[in-house]
């Protein structure tokens, strides 16, 4: 796999995926690493795991990028989120890397895209993006309310 990949029109039927993601409930950070048991940190809110919920999902992605998927969340930002993120941005918008080899996110709604070292991925809806989770990363700051799917995992190994 390359370090970044990039596919337009991911999602066959993205207008229920996004109907889904509207209706899914949404944690804090907090809340969901005491559901979880787990310390992460992330802005905004999110659901908790969806990769076996959506296993159409899951499999598009790792056939699409050659992975397996280990975690996979609705992810937003909106409202108060969005407005301290605007006023906190030093604090807020750090690059960082993933606990995972691989990293990506598929754009639902808003109007940001993703900066991988350094370059920004410009949003399109229903775009999806893969990348070394390794690399520094992290999203553009929005100015609509933004709604991803962000998943993680391992590179695929195959016998031959």
């Amino acid at each position: 796999m390359e370090d970044l990949v990039i596919v337009d029109d991911f999602l066959d039927d993205f207008e229920h995926v996004c109907d889904c993601a509207y209706h899914e409930e949404y944690y804090s950070r907090e809340a969901s690493n005491k559901i979880q048991g787990i310390r992460e940190g992330w802005t905004g809110t999110r659901t908790l795991d969806i990769k076996t919920r959506y296993p159409n999902i899951t499999k598009k992605i790792e056939e699409s990028f050659g992975m397996v998927v280990e975690k996979m969340h609705f992810y937003k930002i909106e409202g108060e989120e969005k407005k301290w993120l605007w006023e906190n941005q030093e604090q807020a918008l750090k690059p960082h890397k993933d606990a995972f080899p691989l990293a990506g996110v598929v754009y639902l709604w808003g109007n940001t895209g993703t900066y991988y070292d350094g370059e920004l991925i410009e949003f399109a809806k229903n775009r999806a993006i893969c990348y070394n989770g390794e690399h520094m990363h992290m999203p553009d700051l929005t100015d609509k309310d933004r709604c991803v799917i962000v998943f993680f995992g391992r590179k695929q190994w195959r016998n031959f």
